[in-house]
């Protein structure tokens, strides 16, 4: 798909670095960001806030602004055996909340303890795979792209989506349910670090009718506007937001730049994201 040379919005609230699934380390998406006229970003990173600090220095040199933000991986009950999975992004936290930190080192290990199960299980199909170099490739914080990755490096696969499709998606003889937090805790947790929480594209993962739920929970904000999602789905979420007093957002939910969507691509105006500042928990009294 053609590139603008230039961003349709300036302020992109969703993306990741190769601190969880993405390719671009904090100074490349900083520096992809500038190239392409966005001004303000989230580092929105599956589980750790831990390129933030990376990302801000790079940011000072070129004029961007970096948003501490982080994207949790949390649960709700559902009739299925596994629950539903929930994605709670967090904006202006705090990276050194005690719970916050604890949580995240919670869930990079649960991560590293699901990275070698799923391989032992492609092993045992007969597809072996080091879970080694996998985790120190990813930080430690490893997903299942990153997993997926290595099976097309190694030969096993042509493609990522194969492997998801033949090995570790939701369905696959080598899947490995990730441990998460329950969506509400999620929340709380966010708010408890100091940050605003929204629900990530609930259009993809079909969780549209979990958002009154999740809105008495607490949630101050909806992913409207994300590259997955339709107009008849943007115009849906809109309206629940507006139902619920949530905050519409956006973002590109970039992870490549060989991917079709680039940075900005999606996104949220001034207004917006002032009103996502003002959506902050007061400061508790000294």
């Amino acid at each position: 798909m053609p590139r603008r040379a230039r961003a349709r919005h300036a302020i992109d609230l969703h993306m990741h670095s190769t601190w969880s699934d993405g390719t671009l380390t904090p100074q490349q998406l900083v520096a992809a960001a500038a190239k392409r006229g966005v001004r303000t970003i989230a580092l929105t990173d599956h589980d750790t806030t831990d390129g933030v600090a990376d990302a801000r220095l790079a940011g000072e040199d070129v004029g961007v602004s970096v948003i501490t933000g982080i994207e949790i991986s949390a649960w709700l009950p559902d009739p299925a055996p596994r629950g539903r999975e929930v994605h709670i992004l967090g904006w202006f936290v705090d990276p050194t909340h005690p719970e916050l930190a604890a949580t995240t080192r919670r869930q990079a290990t649960a991560r590293l303890r699901r990275a070698e199960a799923i391989c032992a299980r492609l092993t045992d199909l007969g597809v072996p795979l080091d879970p080694a170099p996998i985790i120190d490739a990813a930080h430690g914080n490893v997903g299942r792209p990153h997993i997926a990755r290595a099976l097309v490096a190694a030969g096993h696969v042509p493609t990522v989506s194969l492997a998801f499709d033949r090995y570790i998606g939701n369905s696959g003889p080598a899947y490995v349910a990730l441990e998460r937090i329950h969506a509400h805790d999620a929340i709380a947790l966010v708010h408890a670090a100091g940050g605003v929480a929204a629900i990530a594209h609930p259009g993809v993962d079909g969780l549209t009718d979990a958002i009154p739920d999740l809105a008495a929970a607490g949630l101050d904000a909806v992913e409207v506007d994300h590259p997955a999602h339709n107009r008849a789905t943007r115009d849906r979420l809109r309206g629940l937001a507006a139902r619920h007093d949530l905050v519409p957002t956006g973002g590109s939910d970039f992870h490549r730049p060989e991917g079709p969507i680039g940075l900005g691509h999606h996104g949220v105006s001034d207004r917006v994201l002032a009103t996502l500042l003002d959506r902050r928990p007061a400061a508790p009294a000294p």
